[in-house]
C-alpha cells in the first residue's frame, strides 16, 4: 500500500532517512524540483525543526536535534517508512518511462511541438544524468523539427 504524502512530508521523510541533504539530492529523492524545496521547509526551518547548513557550496537541511516534543510531532515508527525511499524512486521511475513513452509516440506521429513538452518533463523527472541529457537531446531535435517544419501538425492542431 502506498502512502499519499504531501511534499513537505516527503521532505521531511527523506531528511529522516538520509539525514543532511542538498536540494538537488532532495529532488533526486523525492521528485520535487529543486526551486521549491527552500520554500517547502521554510515553515519547519522557522519553526527550529530542520536546520539549514552547507555541503561545500551547496545549501543542505536537516532535522533539528531539539526537544523531543517538537520533533515527535513527526515522528514515525521506523517500520512505517521502511520501504518509502524504494517507493518514492520507483514512483518517480514510472512517471519518467511513462512521459518518455508518451514522447516518443508524439514524435512517431510528428508532433513534435508536444513532445518537446513531454521531453523537458522527462528530463526533470530523470533520476540518472545520462537520461536527462538524453530527454534534452530529444527535445532540441524536436525542436529543430518544428522549426524546419518537419511536422504534419500545426503546432499542436489537427493534421
Amino acid at each position: 500500500m502506498v502512502e499519499n504524502l504531501s511534499k513537505t512530508e516527503s521532505l521531511r521523510q527523506s531528511l529522516r532517512i538520509f539525514g543532511e541533504s542538498t536540494g538537488y539530492e532532495l529532488f533526486q529523492y523525492t521528485g520535487i524540483p529543486v526551486d521549491c524545496v527552500a520554500s517547502l521547509l521554510q515553515y519547519d526551518v522557522a519553526q527550529g525543526l530542520i536546520v539549514k547548513g552547507w555541503k561545500g557550496k551547496r545549501r543542505s537541511y536537516q532535522l533539528a536535534l531539539s526537544s523531543p516534543k517538537k520533533v515527535k510531532k513527526y515522528h514515525r515508527d521506523p517500520a512505517s517508512y521502511r520501504n518509502a525511499v524504494p517507493v518514492l524512486v520507483e514512483s518517480i521511475e514510472r512517471r519518467f518511462i511513462y512521459i518518455a513513452v508518451q514522447a516518443t509516440e508524439l514524435e512517431k506521429n510528428d508532433d513534435f511541438f508536444e513532445a518537446i513538452k513531454l521531453w523537458m518533463k522527462a528530463a526533470g523527472l530523470a533520476a540518472l544524468d545520462i537520461n536527462a541529457d538524453y530527454c534534452r537531446r530529444r527535445a532540441n531535435y524536436c525542436q529543430a523539427a518544428v522549426d524546419r517544419g518537419w511536422s504534419n501538425l500545426n503546432n499542436g492542431g489537427t493534421a
